[in-house]
């Protein structure tokens, strides 16, 4: 992630801050339960594979924020991975289920990371980038309050994010939900022939 720095600093206090308040509707576009690997890319402190983590067999946390992962390690079940999300140390197709929840916006290339997670998931996959949608005004707002605070937040249109997914040869769709600013970007890799 781009600016560690801060990330670095609010390690210990980053869950109290930022709330992941309700799994259920990534849990619906990632088709849980499933049995396999979960990728939890971009994850931080393991907030979203934590509350994920009895709906697949195993969760991996990939984060580049070494204090990030710190609060991670303390998840048991968890497996917390320092690493670029542009470059992974892992095998083609090693994981069933990618998720990027309001990281993609703080990575150095969106277009490489989404491509990272396509390339890391299996055929017949599923793959979900949820952001804020910067299509509303609210998001406007914490995208300048992100920038004034020093950071290099790029929040992409659902639609560009869309396109970066299919560039990789995903089969992708777009949800909205107006009430809480959220898009989801929901991509899934083509079982082999």
């Amino acid at each position: 992630m781009g600016s560690n720095w801060l990330f670095e600093w609010v390690a210990p206090f980053y869950d109290a801050a930022i709330r992941f308040l309700d799994p259920e509707p990534l849990a619906h576009h990632l088709v849980l339960p499933a049995e396999g690997r979960l990728l939890d890319l971009g994850g931080g402190t393991g907030r979203v594979a934590w509350a994920l983590r009895g709906q697949v067999s195993a969760a991996v946390v990939a984060d580049a924020a070494q204090g990030m992962l710190r609060v991670a390690r303390r998840r048991p079940g968890l497996l917390p991975v320092q690493a670029l999300a542009e470059r992974l140390p892992f095998p083609n197709a090693s994981f069933d289920r990618v998720v990027i929840v309001d990281a993609l916006h703080h990575f150095i290339d969106a277009g490489a990371a989404i491509r990272e997670a396509a390339r890391v998931l299996r055929p017949g996959g599923r793959l979900v980038v949820e952001e804020p949608d910067i299509g509303r005004w609210p998001v406007k707002g914490i995208a300048l309050l992100e920038r004034l605070l020093g950071l290099r937040s790029r929040f992409l249109p659902g639609e560009v994010i869309e396109a970066l997914a299919r560039s990789s040869d995903l089969q992708t769709r777009i949800e909205r939900d107006a009430r809480s600013f959220r898009l989801w970007v929901i991509g899934w890799k083509p079982p082999e022939a």
